[in-house]
Order: structure tokens, then sequence, then C-alpha cells
């Protein structure tokens, strides 16, 4: 910066001595005009350092992955512009919940503080069905939900809703693929819209396979025969439990610690964030890696609150969105691990599927995709083969 402004000078010096060379009049004009011109560069040099020190800085703090605390977002809340109520059904210490922090500080730090995200945990703006019912009407109470893409089939999704089937996925690093792909999981954030269902898709999160627990021993696969298992109130889970020989239960998630403890349902399925961080170990501790649903959750905003917005703050939302996600993945496996240590370490019996039973529930979920894909079988085969 030094060097072009002593460069400007210099350039500067020079006209005014090449103008001493002529007359009197075009002396002064020269001189004015080079005047004039040596002002206007430092102005303008000064507007682009102004606007690189902005982009240094937001670049700085999207780097910055310290994670806010409510009470942090609500001071924010006092210089912003505007503020938009963020609903999940989870306690802070979850996974899915720390995601929805992240995205809420990206958004901040990329908006220089215009655009605020209040983070509302453990079902405090209602249930799914609450929330998701809240952002077809347009939002106000909830303008963001981080919902489980197994859900949205009631909402008349079926394209993300297939992410949502059972065994769609061999692995984690497969889902990621299809997730990341152009022609799939990012084209799909607009589903949505195209179906009239009013929500935006804005990224995706992972709290890794759900698998069934329950209230009483189990030795294996087959002893969930015939149980009660939770679900939650969609009908995508419900018959995905059917085809494995439980008999589902949909139940508000809210509810699901005391109907496993007065015995209202045998058991339920959860990844491990969700067991351990809602302590349902301590109702239910048989865990059974069922690995039947390897099901992404989606941030989803309202559509008028998206609608509302310039094309720059939109795209401040999907940047943010993608780091959440950035930041998400580089946590999960390492999180998956120490929670399966705690859980052992609380007492709790984790029991694998043998290849034979897994290749049993897979079979049986054959019928569930049938019902799930008809009319869009191109995208369920697209689906298959990016995984590789």
């Amino acid at each position: 910066m030094k060097k072009r402004l002593v460069a400007l000078a210099m350039v500067s010096a020079m006209l005014t001595g090449l103008a001493a060379c002529g007359s009197s009049s075009q002396t002064t004009a020269t001189t004015a005009a080079a005047t004039e011109k040596a002002a206007e560069k430092p102005a303008e040099t000064t507007a682009a350092a102004t606007e690189a020190a902005k982009e240094e800085k937001k670049e700085a703090a999207a780097s910055d992955d310290t994670m806010p605390d409510l009470q942090t977002i609500l001071d924010w809340e006092k210089d912003a512009e505007v503020v938009f109520k963020y609903g999940e059904l989870n306690p802070d210490d979850n996974i899915n919940t720390r995601a929805g922090y992240m995205f809420s500080k990206y958004v901040h730090d990329m908006s220089d503080g215009r655009i605020v995200i209040e983070v509302n945990s453990s079902s405090t703006l209602g249930d799914e069905k609450t929330c998701l019912n809240a952002l077809q009407m347009g939002g106000g109470t909830v303008d963001f939900y981080r919902g489980n893409t197994n859900s949205l089939s009631d909402y008349g999704f079926r394209k993300l809703n297939m992410f949502g089937l059972p065994f769609i996925f061999k692995s984690r690093e497969s889902m990621w693929k299809v997730l990341e792909n152009d022609e799939l999981g990012q084209a799909f954030f607009t589903e949505g819209v195209d179906v009239g269902a009013g929500m935006v898709g804005i990224t995706y999160t992972d709290e890794g396979a759900r698998n069934i627990f329950t209230r009483n021993e189990i030795k294996g696969f087959s002893d969930i025969k015939g149980l009660k298992i939770r679900v939650p109130e969609t009908q995508l889970m419900m018959d995905t439990m059917k085809a494995l020989g439980c008999e589902p239960t949909p139940i508000s998630y809210s509810e699901l610690y005391t109907s496993l403890q007065s015995g209202v349902v045998d058991g339920a399925e959860n990844g491990y964030p969700g067991y351990y961080s809602n302590k349902f170990y301590e109702v239910a501790p048989y865990y059974l890696l069922s690995r039947h649903t390897f099901s992404p959750g989606i941030i989803l905003m309202a559509q008028a609150k998206w609608d509302s917005l310039s094309a720059d703050d939109q795209q401040i939302l999907r940047e943010a969105g993608k780091k959440a996600s950035e930041w998400n993945k580089a946590q999960i496996e390492s999180e998956e691990v120490e929670l399966r240590k705690k859980l052992e370490d609380l007492g709790v019996t984790i029991l694998e599927m043998s290849d034979s039973d897994v290749a049993a529930a897979q079979e049986a979920c054959k019928t569930v995709w049938a019902g799930y894909t008809e009319g869009i079988e191109d995208l369920l085969q697209k689906v298959v083969e990016v995984q590789g």
C-alpha cells in the first residue's frame, strides 16, 4: 500500500515538473489537474483498502470456531437489523444443536452482525410437526428448523425424503458424496419451493446412523420383533419399523423419555448423539447397532423469510450453512467413538448386528423403497450409483 502511495506521489511530482516547462496558464491548469488527480487517487485507494479490510475481517471471523452460547446470541440481537428464530429438538450438548450454534455464529460474522439467528434448543419452540408447520405458514414463531429428511414425506417432499429410506446409504462417506452432488443433494434444497411446502433447504447435518434401543434386554435383531418402538410422527419411519417387524408408535420427541420410563413404548431409535444427550440410556440401556437409517438432518428456512432477503444475504446463509456442515463433518466421527465409550462406561449394552441379520433387514425394507420412489426411480438409481 505504502509503495503504491509513494508511486502516486512521484507521478504527481513528475507531472508538476513537466508542467513548469510550459506557459504560465498551462502551468496553472496542469497543476490544478494534477492536484485533483492526486487527491482522487488516495481517496480511491482508501476506499479499496477499507473494503479489503472488511473482507479480511469477515474471513478471520469465519475461521474462528469459537462456539457462541444463547446469551451471546441474545447480546448480538441488540445491534442486529434482523433476528430469526431457530428451532431444535435436542439439548445444547447435541451435535445437531451445536451445528446450529455454529451456523448462527458464521451468519453473524459474515453479515457484520446485521443478521442474528437465535437458536432455541430442547423443543423450546415446539415439537417437529409444530416447527415444520410454522415454516410452512411463513415463519415468525419459527423461521429456521433443523429437521430430519425422513420426516418430510408428509409435506410433499419426495426427493429429500429418499435420504430417509432405510439402508439407502452404504456409509457416512457415501452419504456425503450424495449430499454434496450438484445434481442430487445440492439441487434438492429447492424442493420445498417446488412442491409448495413453503420451505427452503440451507445445508445438511450429520448425527450418524439411527439405531434401536430398548427398555428390556435383547440379544440381537430377532428380539425386536413385535416390540412397540417409538418413531417420529412421519409415515416413512412407521413403514420402516413395520418392515423390520416392530410395532411403530409415533410419539413427540419431548415425550419420549417419560414414555420409555412408564412403559408406553418398549423402545425407540436414534443415533449416538441423541441417545446420549437426552439420557435415554437411563431408561433404555440396550442399544442395537441396526444402522437402519443414515438419515441426514437438514436446516430448513421458511420460504417467506428467505424471499424477504437480498441475494447477497441469501448467499451469506448458503456460505454459513456450508461452513456449519464442514464443522459438523469434522466433529461427528470422533464424537461417536467418544460417546460409545461413555455409554459403555455407564453400563449400556451395545450390540452389533450379524451380517446375516443386516442382509435380512435390508431385504425386508425393499418394499419401503418401492413405496416411496415411484416415478423418481431414475433419481434413486443415481443416488445408488454416485455412492460407487
